[in-house]
């Protein structure tokens, strides 16, 4: 039968067996057509959801959240300490790496039965179609990637970063999120403790938060180079003296301080003749103590310091004002406590005895001997060395009010540091006794009573 004029294979306005078969054709690739697009729809829609889940949870807005200095303010004065400084900075959560892109092939829906004509049909129809595009959500990131470098030169390089000058590894600083707080982050740096203390560091310090990221060129994004000057400090530092000094009299001034100051030098100074004058000297402490022994023979008020020598400059403490009194002739010790003293322990007596004396109508101590445990520092503590020392006092006054305070020194290339304070009252001594040398020191405390001789009979 011959085609009608009116119709075609694309414009079937008859059904004549000829044109049945192309409109069959045109039936079934508009099926095929909407299998895919149905699915692909609903891809798409479920991508647009995932993407709009993950914005508000940190994804990168355009441009990125940027890195900003909170504290200490640019320029401003920090105190030294052997503790660590702390910066603090923002870190909001942004693109550490960009989502993946995947390309999907797409597939026609194939039925039982189907002949080879309509299998290959459908393989060329599938060739025809373009894949399916899915953008995957992006890595973010957090407190974890970012970080601090600091250093003494703000210097930056290409990428806009500052080094570690100055210090190294230690210019490394890790973030650490601060709690209940809104995208804040804080890092620290220790100053170094060699070749002089922490405490006494001085100088400019630069510091500049930054983040790594696989999302930009250069792998890193940088915020604000910021810097502080460090001044140095030593913390709640105290002078302690005896309730009462005495001109002419040797004294014990103590020198307390949060803060750890090995390889320094620390003075005790008076202010006298409109400057400050240094009496006594001791090296710096780890243990955040020091013992000065001074005697001044004038009586009147004074103003003390520590010094502490070490740093690029002389760091002076807090002053505080102490009455030197004038020696009285009340006294609390007299004849009736002058003697031979001995261990008031007898079994001190016999396994590690004490001997000395007090003369002179209870005004002066004499001739001290006995041994003192002292423990010398090897490299590691298993390598320490106990030893017995024999420690001598050969003469100390006893001040009006029964203290008693003495140092010696022996002769020769080896010298050993004694110190002895305590005081007596009603013939007994109670106190202590120092022995130090080089990387060796060595303590211990006295009981001491006075022993009458028997009468005789």
């Amino acid at each position: 039968m011959a085609l009608s004029p009116a119709a075609s294979p694309k414009d079937c306005s008859t059904i004549e067996p000829c044109d049945q078969q192309a409109y069959l054709w045109k039936m079934k690739s508009r099926a095929s057509f909407l299998r895919v697009l149905v699915p692909l729809l609903v891809a798409v829609g479920a991508i647009a959801g995932l993407v709009m889940a993950v914005g508000p949870a940190g994804a990168s807005p355009a441009p990125p959240a940027s890195i900003e200095p909170q504290s200490p303010p640019d320029n401003s004065p920090v105190a030294a300490t052997e503790e660590g400084l702390k910066v603090s900075f923002s870190c909001p959560t942004f693109v550490f790496e960009e989502g993946e892109v995947l390309e999907e092939k797409q597939e026609i829906e194939r039925e039982e039965g189907e002949s080879e004509e309509e299998k290959e049909e459908k393989e060329a129809e599938e060739k025809l179609l373009p894949p399916i595009i899915i953008q995957l959500p992006p890595t973010i990131g957090n407190a974890e990637n970012y970080g601090v470098h600091f250093s003494t030169s703000g210097t930056v390089n290409k990428a806009g970063l500052i080094g570690t000058t100055g210090f190294g590894e230690g210019g490394e600083g890790e973030a650490e999120a601060v709690k209940n707080s809104a995208a804040l982050c804080e890092s620290e740096i220790e100053l170094p403790s060699a070749p002089i203390p922490a405490t006494l560091y001085e100088g400019k310090i630069f510091w500049q938060p930054y983040r790594e990221s696989e999302a930009v060129p250069d792998g890193i994004e940088v915020g604000p180079v910021h810097s502080f000057n460090v001044f140095p400090h030593v913390e709640k530092p105290e002078l302690t003296f005896r309730e009462q000094i005495f001109g002419g009299y040797l004294t014990k001034v103590g020198l307390t301080y949060e803060a750890e100051l090995p390889n320094a030098v620390v003075q005790l100074q008076i202010w006298e003749a409109s400057a400050w004058k240094t009496v006594a000297e001791a090296p710096g402490s780890k243990a955040g103590e020091n013992t000065f022994y001074l005697k001044l023979k004038k009586p009147g008020r004074y103003d003390f310091r520590p010094l502490v020598l070490g740093g690029a400059q002389q760091l002076g403490l807090e002053s505080v004002a102490k009455v030197v009194r004038k020696p009285s002739n009340v006294r609390v010790t007299s004849a009736a406590d002058d003697g031979p003293y001995i261990a008031a322990s007898k079994k001190e007596q016999e396994e590690s005895p004490i001997e000395f004396s007090v003369q002179s109508n209870g005004t002066v101590l004499k001739n001290l001997r006995l041994e003192a445990e002292t423990i010398c520092k090897g490299p590691t503590k298993a390598q320490n060395v106990t030893i017995e020392v024999a420690a001598a006092i050969g003469h100390a006054k006893i001040a009006p009010d029964g203290t008693v305070f003495g140092v010696a020194k022996t002769e020769g290339t080896e010298v050993w540091t004694t110190t002895l304070s305590g005081s007596i009252f009603q013939g007994r001594f109670q106190g202590e006794l120092s022995t130090s040398h080089a990387n060796c020191t060595g303590y211990r405390t006295i009981d001491a009573v006075l022993s009458k001789a028997p009468k005789k009979k």
